[in-house]
């Protein structure tokens, strides 16, 4: 008997709302935060057709084979256990009932009718005959592991042990303390940073580096992997946000795996809204990254059967990717962070698969945007479109300057500064990058031509307005757009106030018009103020237009040499090179 799936109950160490877990008839279904189980009085109905806890029946048969499949739990009283299928557009049905009792002994159940079905939520219902208790419970298959799996979780660490130390915490108590599980999962942190102690690693294996970023720390714990003849990698962030069952689940897809090339990429959550999907996998469409399933709501069963709906992803972001180490033909291009993962996918081809229950959660990137992020953004973006797509120069020019001018209007004229140089530095050609592996000439540099946009304990002045709604009239909206968001009109047309805008990607233009200043606050109350520059927003149009001319005229040049040079970039050489020369610095 082998676990592919175990149920997953609310607890205190992850906040997230309980109808991801579980739902059940009020005032008799508890769930024990404490304990990690869920109580029921008699009469009282659980149904676990939720984000963690169904079973999706066509990932798993598309992507893995499975002969057979079982249900096991624990507990304590009699209840009535139900089998049940949830199918996009079609009525629900019930597939299997038994009557049972609960111990510390698990009971199992074979499960018939897996062979019969072929798509949809396969989830389970309890009713409580007696007062009970669940404690534990999984789904199983008596059918062996086709793949061997020895698996590396790579986190690449840099100044944050606040999030880092808890995690590593986390999975050495959950997993790598698990009998069932530490024979096959090993942890390993790339310490960016340097300042973790041995006393704090606990279970994890460390490895100090040179802060190369992500690009440098995932690809340092890679070729550990590689030395040390793991089968598998995954690469998961610093904070390790997710139910260690994201992981779980990750390594029994892995080993049950028949597709070539098999990735898992883990979904992504927003903290702000614990039950809102940011993406689940991605793609690139034309010049764009399109966040697939972007904004579904992950407590409602049509969302989660929509969310299954199988489309082609791109890539995975580094958050929660898992992949074979062989399968690997390029290693990370020196991005130092941003676009890594999305190159990675690129130029790897994987055969990239997502299932609801593995994800984590993470903040907004419209809260980070700041220059450095704006300018790492763009250069990733344009150099995977260069390297891995056939888009025309036009269409980037046509991305950049809506990169720009979205940032001039917003008052942001350092990010747009941010994203003019981020062009700049993508026609210095290969060696560029082979020069700023470290990036720190680059940040420096930076830091002096696109200052600012820095968010610090801020107080809103008794003034401040908040704006209108987003609806406005056809004439205010001519008028908006004939004078470039207010950048045309004379200074006494402009509202000496202080508008207050939630911290994003950029402003909402119809809401910022005419005032002079931008009052930009996060969900922590911390912030800064822009203020209208007309001379700062032309300087920036008239640097994009400069950068704009040479992009078109090198353009083709540009596209060859780095086309020419990205087996190397991304070769295991180049990559030892550069760890072997920062380790003798």
């Amino acid at each position: 008997m082998y676990k592919i799936q175990q149920i997953v109950f609310p607890s205190i160490d992850i906040v997230c709302h309980e109808n991801m877990y579980f739902r059940g008839n009020e005032e008799k279904v508890y769930a024990s935060l404490n304990k990690k189980s869920i109580e029921l009085v008699r009469h009282g109905i659980a149904i676990f057709d939720t984000f963690f806890n169904s079973l999706s029946i066509r990932p798993w048969k598309e992507n893995c084979r499975i002969d057979d499949l079982g249900l096991s739990l624990t507990g304590r009283g009699k209840l009535r256990i139900r089998l049940g299928l949830h199918v996009l557009d079609r009525a629900d049905q019930w597939l299997y009932e038994n009557d049972i009792e609960l111990s510390d002994t698990p009971y199992e159940m074979d499960l018939p009718f897996w062979n019969r079905v072929h798509d949809g939520m396969l989830y389970l219902e309890v009713r409580a005959l007696t007062d009970a208790e669940i404690t534990g419970g999984y789904f199983f298959t008596r059918t062996k592991p086709r793949n061997k799996v020895r698996l590396g979780i790579v986190i690449t660490h840099y100044n944050r042990k606040h999030y880092v130390l808890p995690a590593i915490h986390r999975i050495s108590t959950e997993l790598l303390n698990d009998p069932y599980y530490k024979d096959h999962i090993e942890l390993i942190v790339v310490d960016n940073s340097q300042n973790i102690e041995d006393s704090e690693k606990e279970n994890a294996i460390l490895l100090p580096s040179k802060n190369l970023g992500g690009s440098g720390g995932f690809t340092r714990g890679l070729l550990y992997l590689k030395d040390e003849n793991f089968t598998h990698c995954l690469f998961m962030d610093d904070d390790a946000s997710c139910e260690m069952e994201s992981i779980r689940r990750t390594l029994h897809i892995l080993e049950y795996g028949k597709v070539d090339n098999l990735a898992v990429a883990g979904s992504m959550l927003r903290e702000a809204e614990p039950f809102r999907l940011h993406e689940k996998g991605a793609r690139i469409a034309g010049t764009g990254v399109v966040n697939l399933k972007h904004g579904l709501d992950m407590r409602h069963v049509h969302d989660l059967l929509v969310a299954e709906t199988p489309e082609p992803v791109t890539y995975g972001g580094w958050w929660h990717f898992a992949f074979r180490i062989k399968d690997v033909t390029h290693l990370s291009f020196p991005f130092f962070v941003r676009g890594d993962d999305m190159l990675f996918g690129l130029t790897n081809h994987f055969n990239i698969m997502t299932l609801n229950g593995i994800g984590g959660w993470a903040d907004d990137f419209g809260i980070k945007e700041s220059p450095i992020n704006r300018y790492l953004s763009l250069r990733a973006h344009l150099m995977c479109l260069i390297i891995g797509t056939n888009t025309s120069k036009w269409k980037m020019l046509r991305t950049s300057f809506g990169c720009v001018i979205t940032s001039d209007m917003s008052y942001n004229y350092s990010g747009a500064q941010a994203f003019i140089e981020a062009v700049r530095d993508v026609l210095k050609g290969p060696s560029f990058w082979e020069n700023n592996v470290d990036m720190a000439n680059v940040r420096k540099h930076l830091s002096q031509i696109a200052p600012g946009e820095k968010c610090e304990p801020i107080h809103i002045p008794k003034d401040a307005e908040y704006g209108r709604g987003l609806h406005e009239s056809r004439k205010r909206r001519f008028c908006r757009i004939l004078t470039l968001n207010g950048f045309l009109l004379p200074n006494f047309l402009m509202k000496n106030k202080t508008l207050v805008e939630s911290k994003n990607f950029h402003a909402v233009f119809r809401r910022v018009f005419r005032y002079k200043r931008i009052l930009y606050i996060t969900p922590d109350h911390t912030g800064y103020i822009a203020e209208y520059n007309k001379k700062k927003f032309f300087k920036n149009l008239r640097d994009w237009g400069k950068v704009s001319f040479v992009f078109c005229r090198k353009f083709q040049s540009t596209k060859t040499e780095y086309q020419k040079s990205l087996t190397h970039l991304t070769s295991e050489g180049f990559w030892r090179n550069v760890f072997t020369s920062n380790q003798n610095k």
